[in-house]
């Protein structure tokens, strides 16, 4: 039987959820998600209705967010490292009538109800239990990164079962998720990505190892230790592993993986073929996609044949590359605005704005705004956003373009392009570097490694080495010049 609830039956004393010495098997988890659903009709909570989420990684977060998809319940998911402010925010946009946490400080708004995550196991095992459908009938209403302006709150309406079995099983082949799978949890679930992967792992009938915090050295014996088949990561996530000694490296068996999936920034080329090293060379896998929805995915070899592609859509959709102003379909090697146009996609709306539903959404297509190309094979290369475009002397330069060559730098690990107003050229193009573990690049050393690589407009005019480059609470980098 598919589902958790499926699983709940077939194989209750399987292990669903484990963190650190603790467990739940998926009878366990079956029996709180039906606890959780009384105590939410008890509450009055009803199907549509939202529920605010704040805690770390644990294995209550899954039982409360994954329980609440069941019954048809948003959770919305909220960092808590998000500032007072922010957290407020979303809170109140949301409309969350109850709030699972335990921080209680800078909270307002519509929230009637606070429920310590602390004791919540024991607290709803007092419950009394209600009938649920074995899968998830909606998602969470994660709220976009706000890379590029204020977040919004991503909703899809709740489904009937049969729909919802139906998208469940189109993500778990084409991740080829079985229940056989040990997925292992590395960022925050507070974020769409981390949070998808692991719950279809559930309902894939897998299990999901949660790591409270990321720590390289961690990862790496957890995946020996527990026989890891998937997980998903970020480059900086790599970058970190990779930057452990070699004897660490070596003494832990990683053949297990199947599926290492990342996202959420660029990479650099030698980070990724050293990860193909590392891993299983055809388990690393990278997809391009966003809180709203996936666009494509490229697989180890494929990267080989196409350096600096995000990779193609799904079997079924298709990539089109719009003017930016015009909207007209562009020919490969131009650039303009990517857009994904796919049949199945489920239907978003941004939470209460109406104006970004619709300039985002365009029947089965839909875009968050990025830029890129197509090659003649119809990969895609991302270039960056409208807003982060650098005008220099009349010319456009894609901060992107300029972060990749920078990243190429044998002592450069990341890098952050952004312009600073010029009274002779409208706009100069300037940098942040990070450096690669155990180097010190030196600033005019890179500026003329980077000039003999790319146009003279292109190359930055200054480039600063720092320690730390401005990140979101997902560790994508944050596209916001420094104050001066």
């Amino acid at each position: 039987m598919n589902g958790l609830g499926g699983r709940s039956q077939s194989a209750s004393d399987h292990p669903a959820l484990i963190c650190g010495d603790r467990s739940l098997s998926f009878g366990e988890l079956d029996d709180l998600q039906r606890r959780l659903a009384g105590f939410l009709a008890g509450s009055r909570v009803v199907p549509g209705g939202r529920v605010a989420v704040m805690a770390p990684n644990s294995i209550e977060f899954l039982v409360v967010t994954v329980g609440c998809l069941r019954a048809g319940i948003v959770p919305v998911p909220i960092s808590p490292l998000l500032t007072q402010r922010e957290r407020a925010r979303i809170v109140e946009d949301s409309g969350a009538g109850l709030l699972f946490t335990d921080q209680e400080d800078g909270i307002s708004g519509p929230v009637k109800r606070i429920v310590p995550m602390a004791g919540l196991v024991e607290e709803l095992r007092r419950c009394a239990p209600t009938a649920l459908p074995s899968v998830t009938l909606t998602r969470p209403m994660h709220y976009t990164s706000g890379t590029t302006g204020e977040p919004k709150g991503v909703w899809v309406p709740p489904v009937e079962e049969a729909d919802a079995r139906i998208r469940s099983e189109a993500f778990r082949t084409q991740w080829g998720m079985t229940g056989a799978d040990v997925h292992l949890v590395c960022s925050p679930l507070t974020h769409s990505g981390p949070h998808r992967f692991a719950l279809r792992t559930l309902e894939a009938g897998g299990s999901v190892v949660i790591q409270e915090r990321f720590d390289a050295a961690t990862t790496l014996a957890a995946i020996d230790r527990h026989r890891v088949t998937s997980t998903f990561m970020v480059p900086t996530h790599l970058e970190r592993i990779l930057a452990l000694e070699s004897s660490e490296l070596r003494r832990h068996d990683l053949t297990s993986i199947r599926l290492l999936a990342h996202a959420g920034a660029p990479i650099r080329r030698v980070t990724k073929e050293r990860a193909m090293e590392l891993f299983p060379i055809d388990s690393v896998w990278e997809f391009y996609g966003s809180t709203e929805g996936g666009f494509t995915k490229l697989s180890a070899r494929e990267a080989i044949d196409h350096p600096g592609s995000v990779g193609r859509p799904a079997e079924g959709a298709s990539i089109e590359i719009r003017d930016r102003r015009s909207g007209a379909l562009l020919e490969a090697g131009e650039v303009g605005v990517v857009w994904l146009r796919d049949p199945r996609m489920e239907r978003f709306e941004y939470w209460g704005d109406e104006a970004a539903t619709a300039a985002a959404r365009e029947g089965d297509a839909f875009t968050v705004g990025d830029l890129g190309h197509l090659d003649g094979d119809g990969y895609l290369y991302l270039v960056g956003r409208p807003g982060e475009l650098i005008i220099s002397g009349g010319i456009n330069v894609y901060p992107t373009e300029v972060e990749e060559v920078l990243m190429g730098h044998p002592e450069v690990s990341e890098a952050l392009v952004y312009g600073v107003d010029d009274p002779d050229w409208g706009q100069q193009v300037r940098a942040l570097v990070l450096p690669a573990p155990g180097c010190s690049p030196h600033p005019e050393s890179v500026r003329d490694w980077v000039g003999e690589r790319l146009a003279p407009h292109k190359c930055p005019k200054a480039i600063a080495v720092v320690e730390e480059l401005p990140r979101t609470t997902t560790g994508k980098v944050r596209r916001v010049p420094p104050a001066s």
